[in-house]
């Protein structure tokens, strides 16, 4: 695996707009703005969290943040190809003078305006399935849906729903007992511990893996202690690994770790992502869970 020549894209606009697209290096150069970037994503239903430091930008572009429910989208990784690590809306930004240079810190979630924002009115008459609720209701979203293999949702009987989109999807997996996040725009419902698709990423330190996985536990009372859905929760238990940044892996996709400690198929269920064009980090902290 050839991870060299580290590049990265932030796209800042809004839907619909040309915006602005940064990162590509100086043709005379071969140099970029710095870039600075943790995301950290899971498979939870709360929003994923952005954060990007940029130095020097322009003014033209400082006045696109400055617009109400500016997108942002990060892409990394080594030369052409540089996949979509975090895409959503910016929630907040402010710009300082650091000796001579200028630093804009930006912070976003993901599909954060269409959680917040939309309502969704829905009724059906007699039968009506739980995949086509959730379908209605992600376009409403603007949002696209993907289920894992097993996912299957119950039907319902005289539905209605008028409230925000993320409490309906919830509402509907919980019942149907499944798990359901946002991952950039996209709906991912999955069967517990199920992948997303079973066509696995091979993991080794022929491709990226750095040091040796650590073993995680993490108990249903602690995975996650926003949700209020606990009796449902189950523990965790899978491996920390950490690997050369790699935005094509993303949450629950399906990877097969190959190390001398461990050897196994997993589902990524945490992943923060951090790097720094002018700095050492350039890599992923992952939670792995077990596949059964």
């Amino acid at each position: 695996m050839e991870n060299f020549d580290r590049q990265y894209r932030v796209r800042i606009g809004k839907n619909n707009s040309m915006g602005r697209e940064l990162g590509k290096p100086n043709e005379s150069t071969g140099r970029a703005l710095r870039c600075q970037f943790s995301c950290e994503v899971g498979d939870s239903s709360s929003s994923n969290t952005g954060k990007i430091t940029l130095w020097n930008l322009a003014d033209e572009t400082l006045r696109l943040l400055e617009q109400e429910d500016c997108l942002i989208e990060l892409s990394a990784g080594y030369k052409d190809d540089l996949p979509t690590i975090m895409g959503g809306t910016l929630t907040y930004f402010e710009t300082e003078q650091s000796g001579a240079d200028q630093q804009t810190t930006i912070e976003f979630v993901d599909s954060f305006t269409s959680c917040r924002d939309n309502t969704v009115s829905l009724s059906y008459s007699g039968t009506v399935s739980g995949d086509k609720i959730v379908r209605d209701a992600a376009q409403i979203m603007g949002c696209e849906v993907k289920f894992s293999k097993s996912a299957k949702l119950i039907d319902f009987t005289n539905f209605a729903f008028v409230g925000a989109g993320k409490t309906l999807i919830e509402r509907v997996c919980n019942r149907s007992k499944m798990r359901w996040s946002l991952q950039n725009g996209i709906v991912q419902i999955c069967a517990l511990d199920e992948p997303i698709t079973m066509a696995a990423y091979v993991l080794s330190a022929s491709t990226g893996l750095i040091g040796s996985p650590k073993p995680v536990f993490e108990s249903a009372s602690t995975s996650d202690k926003k949700s209020s859905n606990a009796s449902k929760r189950k523990a965790k238990k899978g491996i920390e690994v950490t690997y050369a940044l790699n935005g094509h892996i993303q949450v629950d996709d399906y990877v097969k770790v190959d190390s001398k400690p461990y050897k196994g198929n997993y589902r990524a269920s945490k992943i923060k992502f951090t790097g720094d064009t002018e700095g050492d980090d350039w890599k992923c902290v992952a939670l792995f869970v077990e596949v059964k």
